[in-house]
């Protein structure tokens, strides 16, 4: 899926954003509880967030990879 800029209408270039500490991926946990053993003991599923940025402005807007 090509991703625009709402302000310049260029493309925006993925990115993958990590922590600083480890350099781990990001990830966000959902309401959803995990399938299996975790999730009968509580865990919640997690998605990858991927960062997308514009290269004329800087905007960066992210988004969960839902689908990928």
């Amino acid at each position: 899926m090509d991703r625009r800029c709402p302000d310049c209408n260029v493309s925006l270039q993925r990115s993958t954003p990590t922590t600083a500490l480890n350099h781990e991926k990001l990830r966000l946990r959902t309401a959803q509880p995990r399938e299996g053993l975790l999730g009968s003991l509580g865990a919640k599923q997690t998605v990858d967030v991927f960062g997308y940025i514009c290269p004329d402005c800087g905007l960066v807007r992210w988004y969960a990879a839902i689908d990928e």
